[in-house]
């Protein structure tokens, strides 16, 4: 047999001495343990095939210590021989189906009984032998791909320096996983982290020589840890088991369907998505992220066939503008651009969401795109340009209606750019930095300064608005009497305002909502949109929250 495939459990030296003479003899690799713990341990690192054991036991008998070893990933496939002492004949198919034992020899045992049985157990392949392997250089897409079929299974998965670990998935979600590694031990992970020492270590060994104990009840009972902070301990230390390994070049992995696992006392608690984000992020190579990401398209739109909800995430708050800017016709680059985080950052997030298919990304083409605009799209005859102190937005507007022109009317002002999207005359969407639809509309009729460019085109996709220009017009018109009007209370529109640091908000929803209005891009007019679809509305909150000082001014 290869090394870590025969186990022998056994406590009495003559038992022990006449066993492993034998092996010696018969020329077999074998790992020896002394006690239950030891054994615990051993089967928790290896797949043997095949167990001896003998009953007598300190601390825990072989019918406990099968039970346990049964119960775990690796013990369930192992063909277990014992040893034990007066157990009548008639009484041994009993005992061999209740401990679930394959072979049952009564003691002082025959050597020649004992090897039959060896050769026995030899024959017998452990399941993880006849399944396929196959090889990954990208963990994060082989796990994505598990997680969008739904996959319930083991996946066996070996790495860098001969590690091994096992990920055990639910209905496409990593629900538990070991290591064979020393430093990703549980009882290494809890001294590492500080919540145990190395002498509560040594008692909680003792207890679980002496009765049988796992580490967690052993700890629990000396009172060194809640069973509360034990199961987020347990639950970290297997998502650290997991993480570790996105810095792996390649792996190579077997994959076991529909096995659901051991029950034990605590399983990772979070969902597929939160560890894929969190491993990207560990993972080192930007520039391979964004090849793949540039490789794939440029226009970024969500998907309408993902299998999660978006909603159930729990991604970091900073990623929410992103997530907001995100409507189907802006770039990649843009997106980064306007993210506020980091690029990298903006980078890896948007990485994970392509893993997960809640985006799609698609060409600058005509044949890829529904109502993406490509801002690279200069080379068309058919366009018109000009300066918004000739002529206004509101006439642009007019002119295009009453020619029932089809195209894109894009603004560039000083700080923001802005797209209007015909369709025979009609006005079907817009945007305007973070506004879009009818607030981007109305806020683009107080421009009077920058410059426009008009391409005439097809427009193809559904519309996003379906009020009539004419109204929307003269609703603009309405909103622009009544501002300006306010304005002079204001001293200028055009000014930016932050939150204010030294306001302490009531909660923290609160304060990220005043964070993506009030954040220094904005100016009042804008903020004023994002607050209520009436300007009027939106500047009379502003007045307020200028008075008590919850924003201010940006300097």
């Amino acid at each position: 047999m290869r090394s870590h495939e025969l186990l022998v459990v056994t406590w009495l030296p003559d038992v022990k001495s006449r066993v492993e003479k034998l092996l010696q003899d018969n020329e077999y690799v074998y790992d020896s343990v002394s006690s239950p713990i030891e054994a615990i341990d051993a089967v928790g690192k290896y797949a043997y095939k095949v167990v001896i054991l003998d009953c007598l036991l300190p601390g825990l008998n072989g019918y406990q210590l099968v039970k346990r070893l049964k119960g775990t990933p690796h013990g369930g496939y192992a063909q277990f021989i014992v040893f034990m002492n007066n157990i009548p004949e008639n009484k041994r198919p009993e005992v061999i189906n209740r401990w679930g034992m394959h072979v049952l020899l009564r003691k002082p045992v025959n050597e020649d009984d004992l090897l039959a049985s060896l050769k026995q157990a030899e024959s017998y392949d452990l399941p993880s032998e006849k399944i396929d392997q196959y090889t990954s250089d990208c963990v994060e897409e082989t796990f994505s791909e598990l997680a969008h079929v739904l996959w319930t299974g083991k996946l066996t998965c070996y790495g860098d320096q001969g590690v091994v670990k096992e990920v055990y998935w639910d209905s496409g979600n990593p629900v538990f996983a070991m290591s064979s590694s020393e430093d990703e031990r549980l009882d290494k992970w809890l001294m590492g982290k500080g919540l145990v020492s190395e002498g509560v270590l040594t008692s909680a060994y003792d207890i679980m020589n002496k009765r049988g104990k796992r580490l967690g009840d052993a700890l629990i009972i000396l009172g060194a840890i809640s069973e509360d902070s034990l199961e987020h301990a347990i639950s970290d230390n297997m998502k650290e088991i997991i993480l570790s390994m996105f810095s792996w070049d390649g792996f190579t992995y077997t994959k076991e369907e529909k096995v659901r696992g051991i029950k034990e006392m605590t399983s990772i608690q979070d969902s597929f998505p939160i560890l894929l984000f969190e491993g990207i992020r560990r993972k080192s190579g930007i520039e391979a992220i964004k090849t793949k990401l540039q490789e794939t398209g440029e226009i970024v739109s969500f998907s309408p066939d993902n299998i999660f909800n978006i909603e159930d995430f729990k991604f970091p708050q900073s990623f929410n503008r992103l997530m907001g800017l995100i409507n189907g016709k802006r770039t990649i680059y843009e997106l980064i651009a306007k993210s506020g985080v980091s690029h990298d950052d903006a980078y890896r997030f948007l990485y994970t969401l392509l893993l997960l298919k809640l985006i799609r990304l698609s060409q600058t083409n005509e044949e890829n795109k529904q109502v993406a605009i490509s801002m690279a799209d200069a080379s068309r005859k058919t366009k018109f340009t000009g300066n918004l102190h000739d002529v206004s937005i509101m006439e642009l507007i007019q002119m295009l209606e009453l020619n029932r022109k089809s195209g894109t009317l894009q603004v560039h002002d000083i700080h923001e750019i802005g797209w209007l999207l015909f369709d025979k005359g009609s006005i079907i969407d817009a945007y305007y930095g973070d506004l879009t639809r009818e607030n981007a509309v109305y806020r683009m009729l107080f421009l009077t300064e920058g410059e426009f460019d008009i391409k005439f085109k097809s427009i193809v996709g559904e519309p996003r608005i379906t009020v009539d220009t004419q109204t929307l017009l003269m609703d603009g018109l309405r909103m622009l009497d009544e501002v300006n009007r306010i304005e002079p209370l204001f001293g200028s529109l055009k000014k930016k305002l932050v939150v204010n640091p030294l306001h302490t908000l009531k909660t923290s929803e609160e304060k990220e909502e005043l964070m993506r209005i009030f954040n220094g891009n904005n100016d009042i007019l804008t903020s004023s949109f994002l607050l209520n679809p009436d300007p009027q509305a939106g500047l009379d909150i502003i007045s307020t929250l200028l008075k008590d000082k919850v924003i201010k001014e940006e300097l």
